[in-house]
C-alpha cells in the first residue's frame, strides 16, 4: 500500500518558503523555522523547500536530528556540511576549508599533528562560518534540518552564531521542531526562532473539509469506487484533530483492519485516535516474520540512515535475508525509501514518530542488549567513538573498563570538536563505569573543568569529589585551584580559602611556581567579595608581604604581579603600573594564560592608568583568542578590549567587542561575566543616548539564578546612578551612588579610576541644588585622581569639581582639567570638559574662546559616536549666537579605528575576504567600513586609498 504525500491547505506556507530562497539567491540570507506537532506536515513543508530550491540552482544540504544523536558533538554540522565538502575531491575540500574556515576542520576528523584538548568553541563555530561563506561563493546553497528539536547543542550553537551574520550570504537555513522541545535544546531554540531575523511558520491543523478529502483519496487508492460517508470522514476528523499524519495512519490502519467506511462504524475510529500511529505499527509488527522484525528493531536502534550492513550485523541475520527485509518493510512504509544499491544501501524510518513506537515497543532489557551490541559493533568497526557513546548512554552504569574507554575517547573527541556541551554528557556517563580511585579522579578532573563555566556549581561538585582522590601533588594543587575559583564564584568564600590553604600547606618544598599560583588564588579573595574583616586583614598583609618579596619570573610569579598589582590599584596607589606591565611585557601570559583571572586583572590595572601597553596587549589577546577558539578567553579579551575602547572615547568600537562579548556568553551559556559586561555596555549606550538600551543591559546583567552577586555589584550600582541622573530622577541616582560608593568602600576600594562614585554622586548634588554638599565630594575625588596620576581619572575629577562650584573657581578647575587631558588618549572625556569650559567662558563673555573650545568639543564628540554630548554643545553654539556645526567633514581624522585598521589593509592590498578574515569580522561589515571610509576620505576607489593612507604596519 503508497499512501499519498500531496500537501493540503500550505499554499501560504510555501509560498513564504518561496519568497526566502528568492531572497537567498540574491544574496540576501534568510532563516526559517516551521515550528508544529508531530505530524503536523513539517517534513513534507521542507521537501517543497528542496523542490524549490533545486530548480533555482542551489546546492541542498539536509540533516535531520534523531533521539539517539542528540548528544553527538556537530552531528547535525557534519551532516550538513559533509556531503558538499565530498562533491569536488581532495583538491575542492582543501580549498573550501582554506583560511579561516580550516579552524572548523576538527569538526570533520582529526587534524594531523593537533592533539590539543583546549577549548575552541569558538573557532569552530567561527570556522564553520567562513565554510558557509566559502560554499556560497560558488552557488547559491539551503540547508534543511528536520527534527531540530534533536539537534545537538553543539550544532545549536552554530546555527545561533551564524544567524545574524547570514545577510550578505546566498545562503538560506530552514529548520523544522516540535514545540516541546527537550530542555537541554530548549533555551537556544528560543533564542533562535525569538530572533527577528527568523521567520516563523506554524502550519495549522487540516480543516475539516480538506481532512475528508484526504481519507476520500486514500480509500480511493485502495478501493476504487467504494463510497465514504460523511459520518465516517466527520469521525477521523474528529478522532485526529486534523492532523495530517494522524489522519493518514488511522486511514492505514482502518484499511489493514478491513473496516468499511460507513457511518456505523465511526466508533471504531474514535477508539483509534491519537493512538493510530502506535496502533498502525503494532498491526504490522504482529505480522512481521521474526527476522524482518529483527531488522525492523536494529534500525530503530541504530538510527537514521542506518548502513545495512550495520543493521544486519545487529539484527543477526544474513545480508541477502537482511536485503529482501528492508524491502518489504519499505513496501508497507515502516521504512523509507533507501539511498544506495545492494550491501552498502543505508535506511531509516519514514517518520520519527514510526520509529519511536517500534523501539519503545522493545522491552528495556532487550533495548539494553541491542546498545551494547551495536555499542561493540561499531568500535570493532573503527567508526568513531562518539558514534559508540551514543549507544552506551542508553545503558544502565555497568562498572565497565572497556565502556570507560570508549566514552573518554567519545569526550576527548567532542572536546576537540568544540563541544563541551556533548564532552561533559560522555563523561558524566562514564562515571557510572569509572570504578578504579584513578580513572575516577580522571573522569571528576575532566568534569570539573569542562563545566566551570557553563555550570559552577556542577562543576564544584565534581572537583569536590575528585580533590580526595589526587595523591600527585601537582594534579592536586591542579584540581585544588580549580575548585577554589568554583568556590569563590559560588560565594563560598571560607571554603574556597579552606581548600587552597590546605593545598598551599600539603606542597612539599621547590615548588615555587605552585605555590605563587595557589597564593594568588587566595589573594584574588578581597578583590571579588568583601571577605570578614580579621580575615581581610591578614589577606592584606599577606598581599604586603609579597610585595617586598617581588614575585619570580614563573608563570605563578607573574599572576602573582598581577594580583598584587590590582590590589594597589584598588587603593589608588600608582606603584601598580609597573607591576603590571612587567608582568605582561614578556607575552608569557598572552600564549600560557590567555583566559585567567590574574592576566585580566593586569589589563584592568593598565586601563585605569590610561597606559598604551593595555590596547596593544588586548588586540594580541582577541586575536589570539579568535585563533584558538576559546569562548571563554575571548570573552574575557573582548570585555577588557571594549573597556579599553570606552575610555579612550571610541565608542562605536567598544559597543562592538561588548556585543560580540554579550553574544559570546550567551552562545556558550557563560553567565558570570554579566556584572562586568552588563554595565559596561550600558555605560557606553548612554554615552551614545540610547537609554533604553542601557537599562535593557542593566536588566541583562541581573539576569538568572547562576549570577553570583560578588564585590563587583558596585559596577551595576553606579550604571544605575548614571542612568537615573539622565532619567532627570536625581534623588533616586543620588542613592545608588551612595550605594555603589559603601559597595567600593566595603571592597577596601579608594580609586576613582576604577569606580568615580564621589564626582557621581556630586552631579547628583548638582542636580538637586545641593551644590555645598557636593563639593566636598567632587574635592575628595579631586585628591584621590591626583595620587593615582592617570590623565583620565584627573581630568573628570576636575571637570566635575568645574561644575560644582561657581565663577572663576569652577573655570579654573574646568581649565585644569582640560590642560590635563587634552593630549592624552580619552578624547570623549576631554570633549566633555571642553564643552563645559567653553559654556563657562560664554557665560563669561569670552565668546571668541568660547566658540572654538566648543568647536573643537563638538567635532571630537562626533567622531566619538557621543551624540547627546553633540546635541549639548550646539545648544551652547546657539546660545552664543554661533551657527551648530554641521556633520564631521572628510579627513584620515574622522575616521574610526576600525575603519582605519580595515583601510589600511585595503591600501597595502588586501581584499575584502582576506580583511575580514584577518579581522575575524563578516564581509559585509568590511563592505561597510570601507564605504564609510571612502565619505570620509573623499575618494570612489579602492586604489585611491593608497594616496590618502600609509601602509598598514
Amino acid at each position: 500500500m503508497e499512501r499519498t504525500s500531496a500537501l493540503y491547505e500550505r499554499d501560504s506556507e510555501v509560498s513564504a518558503l518561496a519568497s526566502l530562497i528568492t531572497l537567498a539567491q540574491t544574496g540576501q540570507g534568510r532563516f526559517a523555522a516551521v515550528e508544529g506537532p508531530a505530524g503536523i506536515g513539517k517534513s513534507s513543508l521542507l521537501t517543497q523547500v528542496r523542490n524549490i530550491a533545486v530548480p533555482s540552482g542551489f546546492s541542498i544540504a539536509t540533516a535531520r536530528g534523531t533521539e539517539l544523536e542528540q548528544e553527538f558533538s556537530f552531528g547535525i554540522v557534519r551532516q550538513l556540511f559533509e556531503p558538499l565538502l565530498a562533491v569536488g575531491g581532495p583538491e575542492e575540500h582543501k580549498h573550501l576549508l582554506s583560511g579561516a574556515a580550516g579552524q572548523a576542520a576538527p569538526v570533520f576528523g582529526p587534524v594531523p599533528g593537533d592533539a590539543s584538548t583546549a577549548d575552541r568553541d569558538f573557532a569552530v563555530r567561527h570556522g564553520l562560518y567562513w565554510l558557509a561563506c566559502n560554499l556560497c561563493e560558488e552557488r547559491p546553497v539551503v540547508f534543511v534540518v528536520d527534527d531540530a528539536h534533536w539537534a545537538d547543542i553543539a550544532s545549536l550553537r552554530f546555527l545561533l552564531y551564524l544567524q545574524p551574520r547570514l545577510s550578505p550570504l546566498k545562503l538560506c537555513v530552514v529548520l523544522a521542531l516540535r514545540p516541546d522541545q527537550p530542555a537541554a535544546q530548549r533555551d537556544l531554540l528560543d533564542r533562535i526562532i525569538s530572533d527577528p531575523v527568523c521567520q516563523v511558520l506554524r502550519p495549522k491543523a487540516l480543516s475539516a473539509d480538506a481532512a475528508c478529502s484526504l481519507v476520500r483519496r486514500e480509500f480511493a487508492r485502495a478501493a476504487p469506487g467504494e463510497e465514504v460517508e460523511d459520518a465516517f470522514l466527520a469521525a477521523c476528523h474528529r478522532a485526529t484533530g486534523g492532523n495530517p499524519l494522524l489522519l493518514k495512519e488511522t486511514t492505514a490502519t482502518l484499511l489493514a483492519e478491513s473496516v468499511e467506511p460507513r457511518a456505523v462504524n465511526a466508533g471504531q475510529v474514535t477508539s483509534l485516535g491519537p493512538r493510530a500511529v502506535a496502533r498502525w505499527v503494532s498491526f504490522w509488527i504482529h505480522r512481521l516474520p521474526a527476522r524482518h522484525l529483527a531488522l525492523a528493531r536494529a534500525v530503530a536502534v541504530l538510527g537514521e540512515d542506518t548502513p545495512l550492513e550495520q543493521a544486519a550485523a545487529l539484527a543477526d541475520v544474513p545480508l541477502t535475508t537482511a536485503m529482501q527485509a528492508m524491502a518489504d518493510l519499505q513496501r508497507i512504509e515502516l521504512l523509507r525509501p533507501s539511498s544506495g544499491q545492494g550491501p552498502s544501501a543505508s535506511t531509516g524510518y519514514a517518520h520519527p514518530v514510526v520509529q519511536a513506537a517500534v523501539y519503545h515497543a522493545m522491552t528495556p532489557e532487550r533495548a539494553w542488549a541491542a546498545h551494547r551490541r551495536a555499542a561493540d559493533l561499531l568500535s570493532q568497526a573503527g567508526a568513531e567513538a562518539e558514534k559508540a557513546a551514543a549507544h552506551l548512554l542508553r545503558l544502565p552504569p555497568a562498572g565497565d573498563p572497556q565502556l570507560l574507554k570508549i566514552l573518554m575517547r567519545a569526550a576527548r573527541d567532542a572536546h576537540s570538536r568544540g563541544s563541551p556541551h556533548a564532552a561533559a554528557t560522555y563523561l558524566r556517563r562514564g562515571l557510572g563505569e569509572a570504578s578504579a580511585p584513578r580513572e575516577r579522579l580522571e573522569v571528576l578532573h575532566q568534569l570539573g573543568r569542562t563545566l566551570r563555566l557553563t555550570d559552577t556549581d556542577a562543576s564544584v561538585r565534581y572537583l569536590q569529589e575528585a580533590l580526595p582522590l589526587a595523591s600527585n601533588v601537582h594534579h592536586r594543587a591542579a584540581v585544588a585551584s580549580l575548585l577554589g575559583n568554583g568556590l569563590l564564584l559560588s560565594q563560598r568564600i571560607p571554603e574556597a580559602l579552606e581548600v587552597w590553604r590546605q593545598a598551599l600547606a600539603q606542597l612539599p618544598p621547590g615548588e615555587p611556581d605552585l605555590t605563587a599560583r595557589l597564593k594568588a588564588d587566595i589573594l584574588c579573595i578581597p578583590l571579588f567579595e568583601p571577605a570578614a574583616p580579621d580575615l581581610r586583614q591578614d589577606l592584606l598583609r599577606e598581599v604586603g608581604r609579597q610585595r617586598l618579596l617581588r614575585p619570580g619570573s614563573t608563570l605563578g610569579g607573574k599572576f602573582l604581579d598581577c594580583v598584587i598589582a590590582v590590589h594597589d590599584a584598588v587603593v589608588g596607589d600608582p606603584r601598580a603600573v609597573p607591576r603590571a606591565l612587567r608582568a605582561v611585557q614578556d607575552g608569557e601570559l598572552l600564549h600560557r594564560a590567555i583566559g585567567a583571572t590574574p592576566l585580566a586583572l593586569a589589563w584592568w590595572v593598565l586601563i585605569c592608568a590610561d597606559r598604551p601597553e593595555a590596547l596593544t596587549s588586548l588586540d594580541h589577546a582577541v586575536t589570539q583568542a579568535y585563533r584558538e577558539g576559546s569562548t571563554s578567553s575571548l570573552t574575557t579579551a573582548l570585555t577588557y578590549r571594549a573597556l579599553a575602547w570606552l575610555r579612550r572615547g571610541s565608542l562605536t568600537e567598544a559597543e562592538a567587542d561588548a556585543r560580540d562579548a554579550i553574544q559570546a556568553t550567551e552562545t556558550a551559556g557563560i553567565s558570570l561575566h554579566r556584572l562586568i559586561l552588563g554595565p559596561l555596555l550600558a555605560d557606553i549606550l548612554m554615552e551614545q543616548g540610547h537609554l533604553d538600551e542601557a537599562e535593557q543591559a542593566l536588566d541583562w546583567a541581573l539576569k538568572g539564578d547562576a549570577l553570583p552577586l560578588t564585590g563587583l555589584i558596585y559596577h551595576l550600582l553606579l550604571r544605575r546612578a548614571q542612568l537615573l541622573r539622565l532619567q532627570a530622577k536625581p534623588s533616586d541616582a543620588l542613592d545608588a551612588a551612595l550605594a555603589a560608593g559603601d559597595a567600593f568602600l566595603a571592597a577596601g576600594g579608594q580609586n576613582p579610576a576604577i569606580l568615580p562614585w564621589h564626582s557621581e554622586a556630586a552631579l547628583c548634588l548638582h542636580l538637586l541644588d545641593r551644590d555645598e554638599e557636593a563639593q566636598p565630594l567632587a574635592l575628595e575625588e579631586v585628591r584621590l585622581a591626583h595620587d593615582w596620576g592617570a590623565p583620565l581619572a584627573r581630568g573628570r575629577a576636575l571637570r566635575v569639581a568645574g561644575l560644582v562650584h561657581r565663577d572663576e573657581q569652577g573655570t579654573a578647575l574646568l581649565q585644569q582639567a582640560a590642560h590635563r587631558l587634552r593630549s592624552g588618549p580619552a578624547r570623549l572625556e576631554y570633549a566633555k570638559t571642553a564643552a563645559e569650559l567653553g559654556a563657562a567662558l560664554r557665560r563669561a563673555g569670552q565668546r571668541k574662546n568660547a566658540r572654538r573650545l566648543l568647536t573643537e568639543a563638538c567635532d571630537i564628540a562626533r567622531r566619538c559616536g557621543a551624540q547627546p554630548l553633540v546635541q549639548q554643545i550646539n545648544a551652547e553654539l546657539r546660545a552664543g549666537g554661533a551657527r551648530p556645526r554641521s556633520p564631521l567633514a572628510a579627513g584620515i581624522d574622522a575616521l574610526t579605528p576600525s575603519e582605519r585598521r580595515v583601510a589600511e589593509l585595503a591600501a597595502a592590498g588586501r581584499s575584502n575576504r582576506e580583511i575580514a578574515q584577518a579581522l575575524f569580522v563578516t564581509p559585509k561589515t568590511v563592505e561597510a567600513h570601507l564605504a564609510s571610509s571612502y565619505r570620509k576620505l573623499d575618494i570612489s576607489s579602492r586604489r585611491q586609498l593608497g594616496e590618502k593612507l600609509p601602509a598598514p604596519a
